[in-house]
């Protein structure tokens, strides 16, 4: 309020020099500040007498328009051009709901009955689509001018269908849904076209009558099946209200008509993904939208199937007790801790080295010998990784500063689906193979901004954008066939065979997203991910392997992996009874000999 003040204080002095100019660009910034603030029109009006006709050639309407000079130009236009200077008032609504740009007296005083119905319900169009549905209360109660005056309209325009719809529309926003029932009745009786119908439809669900409403779109589709969006509408209530199956049912019907109609088949998927939990659905999701990249509109559907779910949506978080125990200590005492710490079991690099780095004065000491495959390759592989009695150490120097802040830079704990984690990770592929690899086994330093993630959360984010990057990696690109990633691919895999580490999942990762995006690999990942599980799974019958249950959950979400693999999956993680069929004799299942 004191920037308004300071505005109008400049305005009344430029106003009173005769500098109309600076008057307007004062005033224009007072009701950006305070849009309903009387002390603003009633200067307003003063300029409006001393510049006479040409008061609005005082706002003129430039690229990017302020939208103070945008509202102030709306009121001195009103007289002339009401319903013009309402849509300018919309457009300040849209960009900033929670001020009353309308809430002036004009707009409260104004007739709709000299207005345009067809350009009323426009506006209430254009005003809805930002309030919120339904408006917050400090929302509504900065637009509840615009409800009144639909209020006003509908009473001086009682047979005009398009405007009860819109007024409907606009009214279930406020709260007050009985009355919107009532308007969008009143406009589907009128004329029960599509919009008229949809508005009626979403006042009734709004109200609390779903099967209503329901009814009312059903009739609307089969008078236009075409109108698949309508299909997808009702399934998605159906799938709010917990009815998942009627809701696919549906889809399931009209798929049938127009099978590629992307609305409904984003929305199917997404709902068989919920009721099943199979990956699958969201591969086969992936798959459309790679053959059908028009769209009508944007989508949100695969991120909403994997918000906050592991690997679909976020790295797995740490498990071991280096870590577990680091988590104990406050950040501004590890410097200067000493002493001795004590592990009755050897865990992977990745996490000892965070714990050396994060207490270097603390001596760790790991009971009874190393595991011979936990500080060994599983295969013939280049390792990242290599021991000295119970210490590992990088086989690879430190990355540059330039690529560290690359990655620093993109990597984070969450994606909103595989193949959007992919996307982000673009930039990485500029790096060569060796920083890659590097970045694997040094981490950069946590960014600020994730200053909060606990302690391991960073480093296992970091490996996996680490990998993506190497899947984009275009040192390994094949010039006769740009989009091959089977050189990428291998490397992944030795970094999968190599020592047991988080490094294992994050390339393991990687290798599923190639997966999603190339169902000519799917095959040769399913083999890679699931063979590497089993390894885990039999390891871990004679020692702990912390990446076990974060593996398990990776199976799941790899395209086409077998179902007594998942099964075995589901048990080490608690999830299903145990299946019968052991780590040996599921190896069967995969197409190459054990090696």
């Amino acid at each position: 309020m004191a920037q308004a003040h300071g505005e109008l204080s400049l305005a009344r002095v430029a106003l009173a020099e005769g500098d109309l100019e600076h008057a307007a660009d004062h005033l224009a910034g007072a009701i950006a500040w305070a849009p309903g603030l009387p002390e603003v029109h009633e200067l307003l009006a003063a300029l409006t007498v001393r510049a006479g006709g040409g008061v609005a050639d005082l706002f003129p309407l430039r690229e990017p328009a302020f939208i103070g000079t945008v509202v102030a130009r709306a009121h001195v236009t009103a007289p002339t051009d009401p319903i013009g200077s309402l849509r300018m008032l919309a457009q300040a609504t849209g960009f900033d709901p929670e001020q009353p740009w309308a809430d002036v007296s004009w707009v409260r005083a104004v007739d709709p009955a000299r207005l345009d119905p067809d350009e009323l319900a426009r506006l209430f169009v254009g005003v809805m689509q930002r309030l919120g549905d339904p408006a917050p209360p400090p929302v509504a109660k900065a637009n509840e001018v615009y409800l009144d005056l639909a209020r006003r309209s509908l009473r001086v325009h009682p047979d005009h269908a398009l405007l009860h719809g819109a007024a409907a529309g606009l009214g279930r926003r406020f709260g007050d849904t009985a009355e919107a029932v009532r308007w969008g009745a009143r406009g589907h009786r009128l004329h029960p076209d599509k919009l008229t119908s949809v508005w009626y439809a979403y006042a009734l669900r709004a109200d609390g009558r779903l099967d209503a409403a329901l009814k009312v779109m059903r009739q609307a589709w089969r008078a236009a099946p075409q109108e698949m969006d309508l299909c997808a509408d009702m399934a998605n209530w159906l799938a709010d209200s917990g009815r998942v199956d009627e809701a696919i049912a549906l889809l399931d019907e009209g798929l049938r008509g127009q099978s590629d109609y992307d609305c409904a088949v984003h929305t199917a998927q997404r709902l068989r993904f919920r009721r099943d939990g199979d990956v699958r659905h969201l591969v086969a999701l992936v798959d459309f939208i790679r053959e059908h990249p028009v769209v009508s509109h944007e989508h949100s559907d695969l991120a909403q199937a994997c918000e906050r779910r592991t690997w679909l949506g976020r790295v797995a978080g740490p498990t071991e007790a280096s870590v577990n125990t680091l988590q104990r200590v406050p950040p501004d005492q590890r410097g200067t801790m000493d002493g001795g710490m004590s592990l009755s079991a050897l865990e992977v690099p990745s996490a000892l080295a965070l714990l050396r780095r994060e207490v270097p004065r603390v001596a760790v000491e790991v009971a009874g010998p190393p595991p011979p495959d936990l500080v060994q390759p599983l295969k013939p592989v280049r390792v990242l990784w290599r021991y000295d009695a119970t210490t590992a150490y990088p086989t690879v120097e430190p990355a540059s500063a330039a690529s560290q802040a690359l990655l620093a830079g993109l990597a984070g704990p969450a994606w909103p689906h595989p193949v959007a984690a992919y996307d982000h990770a673009l930039p990485l592929g500029e790096l060569p193979v060796e920083q890659l690899l590097s970045l694997l086994v040094h981490p950069p330093a946590r960014p600020e901004r994730y200053a909060d993630l606990p302690d391991g959360w960073w480093e296992r984010s970091a490996q996996v954008f680490a990998c993506l990057g190497l899947l984009h990696c275009g040192e390994l690109r094949n010039p006769a066939d740009p989009g091959d990633t089977a050189a990428q691919r291998r490397l992944l895999t030795d970094v999968a065979w190599g020592v047991e580490d988080w490094t294992t999942e994050a390339a393991l990762f990687a290798l599923t997203v190639a997966a999603w995006l190339d169902p000519t690999c799917r095959v040769e990942v399913c083999d890679t991910v699931g063979r590497r599980f089993l390894a885990a799974v039999q390891a871990s019958r004679t020692r702990p392997v912390t990446i076990r249950d974060s593996l398990a959950a990776l199976v799941h979400i790899v395209p086409d992996m077998v179902g007594d693999v998942l099964a075995l999956a589901d048990e080490v993680t608690g999830a299903a009874p145990a299946p019968k069929a052991t780590p040996s004799r599921l190896r069967r299942w995969f197409r190459r000999n054990d090696t």
